[in-house]
């Protein structure tokens, strides 16, 4: 349909915006009910649920002891502070109601690094009615410079 690339855009940079807001509900907001994240470490994560409170703990806007977490402790908040961007979005349509993206990123401001953090993940959007959500995220780290 016209307008769904744009539509598509919109949500993965959803997804940078609501980083920056360290708004992991509106974060998870942006993915299918059943929508699955793999993290840089590999962690995968199953729901919605699963994915806004993993999030939720590296931007310390959840208690450090919520139930749950996937993460080890040492990394409660690492994110508070940061700052995320999307460069180079490339979007293709698969079908009338799949898309794959791939997006390459930098973050700024991660507590463990001075250093910037780049990546790449590839996203698979789905159409539910008239939205974009994200289905399967897999992000991977180029030049890893934390542990």
């Amino acid at each position: 349909m016209p307008g769904d690339e744009e539509a598509i855009r919109k949500t993965v940079h959803g997804f940078a915006e609501a980083w920056n807001g360290h708004d992991m509900d509106a974060l998870a907001d942006l993915f299918a009910a059943d929508g699955e994240f793999v993290n840089v470490a590999g962690r995968r994560w199953s729901g919605r649920d699963a994915i806004q409170t993993n999030h939720a703990f590296t931007h310390a806007t959840i208690p450090q002891g919520t139930a749950a977490v996937e993460h080890p402790p040492h990394v409660y908040g690492v994110f508070r502070t940061s700052t995320f961007r999307f460069h180079n979005l490339d979007v293709k349509l698969v079908r009338p109601d799949v898309a794959v993206a791939h997006a390459t990123w930098t973050i700024l401001g991660d507590a463990r690094t001075k250093e910037p953090r780049r990546g790449i993940m590839t996203i698979v959007a789905i159409r539910d009615g008239g939205r974009w959500l994200l289905s399967a995220v897999q992000n991977t780290e180029i030049e890893r410079t934390v542990g």
